[in-house]
């Protein structure tokens, strides 16, 4: 009775954590892009028009690089002029001493900066990713008016922005640009052509590179990105919006360095999650069956460390920070901080094997339970549960599934020998 009630309170308690989540305090965006764009004018008589007439605007397109952040690619863009070429560059952010502390909560502040065009070009060079120069085409007065915004823009006071991954990033800042200074043609354009795809696909796309950091930030972002995306909302992407420019003014652009070929034609993230998932399910199973209780538990230990973990982390994320893409994450509903039972009591097997792990099997239970009602629910309310979380039901079922239902216990087999001993002694 008391375990059946304790199970209930679990279940409960559980399945109302992802709808608890709480906005994160509000922090100020220092230089709203499209706000301080409207400011200035990109249209109109300019007296000294053929000034304009050497300066040109490129945009400068970078592929993804090695380190996680790079990940996704890069944008800037470069003023030619009599006096030079300088990139102008959304990109920019500082290790201050605060920097991991603000990450954390979602405080991530970025910068424009300004370096010369050759040095940048060169720097991605020597890092081995494409760079594509593609010319903006602009009047006089479009290119006055954004000369007098980037002049206002590099300011001390205004050079700064708040960070967001999909709504506000070197890219979209560029494509604002482009869109302001064409009067607003090109997003009226991309605007109504629709991708078929969401945040989570196009993002996934640029991590296959490293199955558990596509995991794991697949993971922890909710809901909030998993709706359909029109061409202007997918220019987050340097490349997407490199190629969109390309084909609304019917551009070639220039490939200054070719450098690798991106290969994004892994197998889904789904496919290979499950694969990793039976096959580490497939190993547990073998270690338990066979009674390598120590091995079993060292491994099983681990990966359920780094599910608690992992869980841990998003519930932080929901409750305490401005991450606004992990709220209302459904995932804490099945795989939540209740997985440290079972990690602590594999833990506890590795130095004393043949104890029971009755909490194991009990807590491995109610989140299957959990799991299965989140995809009766997903499968009911469809409009509602939009969340694709396809990748973490093919990792944590199979795990679930063998820790709920452990072997049972055989009997030691008794051989001839000891059967007749034992009737002696009974006579």
């Amino acid at each position: 009775m008391r375990k059946g009630l304790l199970s209930v309170i679990l279940i409960f308690l559980s399945s109302i954590l992802c709808a608890a989540s709480v906005r994160g305090v509000n922090i100020e965006d220092t230089f709203e892009s499209t706000d301080n764009l409207s400011l200035f004018t990109f249209t109109g008589d300019v007296d000294d028009a053929s000034y304009y007439d050497d300066v040109h605007f490129h945009l400068v397109t970078q592929a993804p690089g090695d380190e996680v952040y790079t990940w996704f690619g890069h944008t800037g863009l470069m003023m030619e002029s009599p006096q030079g070429s300088i990139m102008f560059d959304w990109g920019t952010f500082s290790f201050s001493p605060s920097f991991y502390l603000d990450f954390c909560f979602g405080r991530l502040y970025y910068t424009v900066s300004t370096n010369r065009a050759d040095a940048v070009i060169n720097r991605a060079i020597s890092e081995n990713r494409r760079v594509e120069i593609t010319e903006l085409p602009m009047d006089a007065a479009a290119k006055k008016g954004l000369m007098e915004f980037l002049a206002y823009n590099t300011q001390k006071e205004n050079r700064n922005y708040l960070y967001h991954y999909y709504l506000d990033n070197c890219a979209t800042r560029v494509r604002d640009i482009i869109d302001f200074t064409g009067g607003g043609a090109f997003r009226a354009w991309a605007e109504s052509i629709m991708t078929g795809m969401t945040f989570r696909d196009l993002s996934t796309l640029y991590m296959n590179r490293n199955w558990l950091v596509s995991f794991t930030l697949n993971f922890l972002q909710g809901p909030s990105i998993d709706r359909q995306l029109n061409l202007y909302e997918a220019c987050f992407l340097p490349d997407v919006l490199n190629s969109a420019v390309k084909t609304f003014y019917s551009l070639d652009g220039n490939v200054v360095f070719q450098g690798e070929d991106e290969n994004n034609e892994n197998l889904p993230l789904v496919c290979t999650t499950l694969m990793i998932s039976l096959a580490l399910t497939l190993i547990l199973f073998l270690l338990r069956h066979f009674r390598h209780e120590r091995l079993y538990g060292l491994v099983s230990a681990v990966i359920w460390l780094y599910t608690g973990i992992a869980s841990s982390v998003l519930f932080f994320m929901m409750f305490f920070t401005n991450h606004d893409v992990t709220y209302f994450n459904e995932n804490l509903i099945f795989m939540n901080p209740l997985v440290f039972i079972i990690a602590f009591q594999n833990i506890a097997a590795v130095f004393r094997p043949g104890k029971t792990r009755k909490a194991s099997m009990y807590a491995a239970r109610i989140l299957l339970i959990l799991s299965m009602t989140d995809i009766v629910l997903k499968g009911l309310f469809p409009l509602s549960f939009i969340q694709d979380n396809a990748p973490v039901f093919a990792f944590i079922l199979p795990l679930y599934l063998l820790t709920a239902f452990p072997e049972k216990e055989r009997k030691p087999q008794i051989s001839e020998k000891e059967t007749d001993c034992r009737h002696m002694n009974a006579r």
